[in-house]
């Protein structure tokens, strides 16, 4: 199984995997159902080997994958298509250490190298957007019927909800400690941290789960140099200039690739600070946070700045304001000067360029010369990013 479809089973949560949809409930009509087709439940006489072992699997740890599935094959058989499979020769390069084995006969390509398959059909700004989905501290879960059916039982019944951990005895809080150094994403006893669901403020679930990072920029820059020449590298490379590691959602990723990619890509080309990064506060600081530490989105710790990118649900109750204040009024205790980007703000690039004035002259950063050309690729940039 590979390129879109291995990136989808990557992102889905591995709890979510294990629990299998019963045939009768995957073909009943939403929302008591996943709406499934039941002609992918009873496959013909003359299915091959491939069909009878993905097919059971759609209603288990393939429930994130839509079909039909992207497989490769190494070998020259000419497979037909289906509603249940997309026959593809593999990739040129692909080999056994590229996939890992789930068993029952199937292999799925490894994310880093299915970013890798994904760049023959992407932009370098969309495929840079699955990279920072790879290397940070969040996924987008796959939103196939079959997953929220399972994630809505699962809320319903009081296994999953807001600060519900799953997987693991603890979530992901940062990226970097105090220091700025990377964090083990390992609890306690050595293993690893769960994933957990984000929920708005008003309570209702997302699709946005918080886990550790599936790879890392030095591993994606390893695995293009690896493939040097193949269909789709270049795009991956330029991708990795535009991205970094620790981005802790989608809102996050835009903002820094918007401020810190190169300039060539339409990007401000700012020198890219300490992501999702963890500040102790001191006493004094305790009492103003209610809390021991904070965790800035973006730090520049030698400009003592912080970039907090607000989402949808910014302050949509008094407690996340009173806690948000708080929050604010500790780091700015702490010698930071705290300075907030809002989707809203990014969406309406007119709106964006009046925050990226105020926050370079706050970094003391250069803004780069607003050519002709300039402003067609961050056009551009910014239309592949917010537009669609």
């Amino acid at each position: 199984m590979a390129d879109i479809s291995a990136w989808a089973y990557a992102c889905t949560p591995p709890v979510v995997r294990d629990i299998a949809i019963p045939d009768e409930r995957a073909v009943a009509s939403p929302p008591l159902g996943a709406g499934y087709p039941a002609r992918l439940l009873t496959l013909p006489s003359r299915a091959g080997e491939a069909q009878r072992r993905l097919a059971g699997r759609m209603l288990l740890d393939l429930k994130g994958v839509e079909p039909p599935v992207y497989v490769m094959r190494s070998d020259s058989f000419d497979g037909t298509s289906g509603k249940l499979i997309s026959w593809h020769r593999a990739s040129s390069w692909l080999q056994p250490r590229h996939c890992e084995d789930i068993g029952n006969g199937v292999s799925v390509v490894l994310p880093e190298y299915a970013l890798m398959q994904m760049a023959r059909a992407l932009t370098p700004a969309k495929l840079a957007l699955l990279m920072f989905e790879a290397c940070g501290i969040y996924t987008l879960a796959p939103q196939t019927q079959r997953m929220e059916l399972v994630i809505h039982d699962l809320i319903a019944q009081d296994v999953l909800g807001p600060g519900v951990v799953l997987g693991g005895d603890d979530g992901v809080r940062e990226f970097a400690d105090a220091r700025g150094r990377r964090v083990a994403f390992v609890d306690a006893r050595g293993e690893d941290l769960g994933w957990q669901l984000s929920f708005d403020r008003m309570g209702n679930p997302t699709n946005l789960w918080k886990r550790p990072p599936l790879t890392s920029h030095a591993c994606l820059e390893r695995v293009v140099e690896e493939l040097a020449g193949a269909r789709g590298i270049r795009t991956a490379a330029k991708a990795l200039a535009l991205c970094c590691d620790g981005s802790g959602s989608p809102a996050e990723s835009r903002a820094l690739m918007m401020l810190c990619g190169p300039c060539w890509e339409g990007g401000e080309g700012w020198p890219w600070p300490s992501v999702n990064r963890r500040i102790d506060f001191d006493d004094q600081a305790r009492c103003l946070a209610g809390t021991s530490y904070a965790v800035g989105d973006a730090v520049w710790m030698d400009k003592r700045v912080i970039l907090e990118v607000k989402g949808y649900a910014y302050h949509a109750d008094r407690q996340g304001f009173h806690e948000e204040e708080g929050r604010t009024a500790a780091l700015e205790h702490m010698g930071f000067s705290v300075f907030s980007l809002t989707y809203d703000q990014m969406a309406d690039l007119e709106l964006f360029e009046s925050r990226v004035h105020a926050l370079a002259w706050l970094l003391g950063f250069p803004l780069k010369t607003r050519s002709r050309s300039f402003l067609m690729r961050r056009e551009r940039l910014h239309r592949e990013l917010f537009e669609g």
